[in-house]
């Protein structure tokens, strides 16, 4: 049996969701695409934020590389330059030490409240009804929408307080392990960035071998 440590560098305070989300993802993929027994261990999360002071950062991204297989950084979309940018840092240090990890961005269109939002009925299976969930289907998540009796689009930041009001920190951090759980993965992948995300992790499985 094989062992998979994944790390990950987060921007705020997604990471109960993302941390849980990594692990899940991660083994669907494993199961699905290896001809080894693998054992996805839980995701180091760095204590150092994604969008610290660069220099903190590579430095962080770095330890975490120096002990995981892969190594998740994340950002919003107002971050995706910066965050390849560092993902690009980090693959050329590893030339020089090719048994660190493989660095993966992980960047959400607009926001993670989008993945969040992408699976209706998981969602309404943690919070209860969501009468007034303005997206069609999974893809919309990366649009700004308005909703019902509204002019504004909003980002999914201001969706997600506005339809959970005063449980939407509790979300975040309580239930993000119960939400990803309850998380049709199929679902999410009919988002356009998730699916950009599941197709770099599988290159660095296949890359560290794991498929």
């Amino acid at each position: 049996m094989r062992t998979l440590l994944p790390g990950l560098l987060v921007e705020g305070s997604d990471g109960p969701y993302l941390k849980s989300l990594v692990e899940r993802q991660l083994d669907e993929l494993v199961l699905a695409g290896s001809s080894q027994t693998v054992d996805v261990l839980r995701c180091e999360v760095s204590p150092v934020r994604s969008n610290d002071r660069p220099d903190l950062v590579l430095a962080a991204a770095e330890e975490l590389a120096a002990d995981c297989d892969i190594v998740f950084v994340h950002g919003d979309q107002d971050a995706v330059e910066a965050r390849h940018k560092l993902v690009a840092a980090l693959e050329k240090r590893r030339a020089a030490a090719p048994r660190a990890g493989v660095s993966v961005p992980l960047v959400p269109v607009l926001m993670t409240e989008s993945w969040m939002l992408a699976d209706r009925k998981a969602l309404q299976s943690v919070v209860g009804e969501l009468a007034d969930y303005p997206y069609p289907g999974p893809s919309a998540v990366e649009k700004r929408v308005a909703l019902k009796g509204g002019k504004d689009r909003l980002a999914p930041k201001e969706v997600w307080k506005a339809l959970l009001g005063s449980d939407g920190p509790e979300v975040l951090h309580d239930s993000a392990e119960l939400l990803v759980r309850r998380t049709d993965l199929a679902v999410l992948a009919q988002v356009p960035s998730y699916r950009t995300w599941c197709e770099d992790t599988e290159r660095a499985l296949r890359e560290r071998r794991f498929l």
